[in-house]
């Protein structure tokens, strides 16, 4: 018998991205419980995501303010699961036919605690496959053997994972003005966070950790193989780089003068 796998998914207003992405999920016999953890939606996220679900399958949604913490708001959700197995998406990520077949014939490997996949980015409507692209992460784990880690870009934290060559799509950025907001976002987050640990910055680091970013990016991870898509990528990872400094600084600055 296959292995019964809860899905979790966080959300704030993602009508849009269930209505597009979640269409395969009815029609897998293992995930049999999908719990939603939404931070107070005005929009109609829970009403969709109630059409997009199998009669085998049960919806928990649950209200929860997100307050900067993604790991506290993954952990969150975990501990509502009634399964062992846990996979975790995003609204704007879809599983390939490759990683349905995996999780519709899903049975844990013996001394296997978490299985990792390969996210693939969609920039603008492009298909990138250098610099950010191609990222292996855990999504798929056994929730007794590990946790969630990192208030922003979290990751969950084990030992004894297997990497598979199964891709994922993240449709995260389909248009400049949502990667700002995004960039504004996340950057508040971590300036925040590096305030509350003491860690300053100056202005070597305002000017060499964006200018490292990009040639990470751009030339190490082989971006530039990416064309104009992956230059304008790059570029922004680097100013979200910018920004998490220049913001702490600010903070420091406002901090002194008080």
């Amino acid at each position: 018998m296959n292995q019964h796998i809860s899905l979790t998914i966080l959300t704030k207003n993602e009508q849009e991205n269930i209505n597009k992405n979640f269409d395969w999920l009815k029609n897998i016999k293992t995930i049999n419980e999908i719990i939603v953890v939404d931070d107070f939606s005005t929009d109609k996220t829970k009403d969709i995501f109630k059409s997009k679900i199998g009669n085998h399958q049960k919806l928990k949604i649950y209200q929860r303010k997100l307050d900067g913490d993604f790991s506290s708001q993954r952990q969150f959700s975990v501990s509502k699961s009634t399964n062992n197995w846990i996979l975790w998406l995003d609204a704007d990520e879809i599983p390939s036919p490759l990683m349905i077949e995996f999780l519709t014939k899903f049975f844990p490997t013996k001394h296997t605690h978490a299985y990792s996949f390969i996210r693939q980015e969609l920039f603008c409507g492009f298909q990138l496959n250098y610099g950010q692209s191609k990222q292996k992460i855990i999504r798929l784990f056994d929730k007794n053997k590990g946790k969630f880690i990192g208030k922003v870009h979290e990751i969950w934290s084990t030992n004894r994972s297997k990497d598979t060559n199964i891709v994922f799509f993240h449709y995260s950025n389909q248009n400049i003005t949502q990667i700002l907001e995004k960039i504004n976002f996340y950057t508040d987050i971590r300036a925040n966070q590096l305030f509350q640990n003491k860690i300053s910055t100056n202005i070597f680091q305002i000017i060499s950790y964006p200018t490292a970013k990009f040639f990470q990016n751009y030339i190490f991870k082989l971006g530039f193989l990416d064309g104009l898509p992956g230059i304008i990528l790059s570029l922004f990872m680097s100013f979200h780089s910018f920004l998490v400094r220049a913001k702490l600084w600010h903070l420091y600055k406002q901090s002194s003068s008080t």
